[in-house]
């Protein structure tokens, strides 16, 4: 019977990586292969979360230092280029970003519409502080509860990556074959 949950709540359940040392190395590749993709999904609609929080946030400044609107639509690409630090200066990631689109961007995209559609970014000059300020409340809870799942994926694949590497220090073959 197929198994119809999302990639990411199958990769992430603890029975997704039992008995991975039993597994062919083509079926632990496929996994692999799998929990990447999962995250790079994850991460896209974390992404989204963190451009609307952004423009949210924009839009309350502007307010507040009374500018015009048309500052804020000025302002976009440099709002969402992310120039603001989101972790330790100096630091790097723990891991490569990818900035890839997922195959299935569609789905992350409506669940982030859900909480804060084009239609409400086109009116947002219109929206009451309080109403702004709610949209942002949902949307970081959302994003914290991605993260989370982020970091579940990242410690799936952690687990995919190091058994790979161990088969592979125990065979002589051609390091690029694990690659897929």
């Amino acid at each position: 019977m197929p198994d119809n949950r999302r990639l990411v709540d199958r990769v992430t359940d603890p029975a997704y990586i039992a008995g991975i040392t039993d597994r062919a190395d083509d079926e632990l590749k496929t996994m692999l292969a799998e929990a990447t993709e999962a995250e790079n999904e994850v991460s896209f609609e974390r992404k989204l979360c963190q451009g609307r929080i952004d423009i949210l946030k924009a839009e309350l400044s502007r307010r507040e230092e009374g500018r015009d609107t048309t500052d804020l639509v000025s302002r976009l690409p440099q709002i969402l280029a992310g120039d603001e630090p989101r972790s330790e200066p100096g630091s790097l990631p723990s891991r490569a970003p990818d900035f890839s689109i997922p195959r299935n961007a569609d789905i992350p995209r409506r669940r982030v519409e859900e909480i804060v559609g084009e239609q409400t970014l086109a009116r947002l000059p219109q929206l009451p502080d309080e109403e702004i300020g709610s949209v942002i409340g949902a949307l970081t809870d959302h994003e914290a509860t991605l993260s989370a799942r982020r970091k579940a994926l990242h410690d799936v694949i952690d687990i995919l990556q190091t058994e790979n590497i161990k088969r592979m220090k125990g065979k002589e073959t051609d390091p690029t074959s694990a690659l897929g």
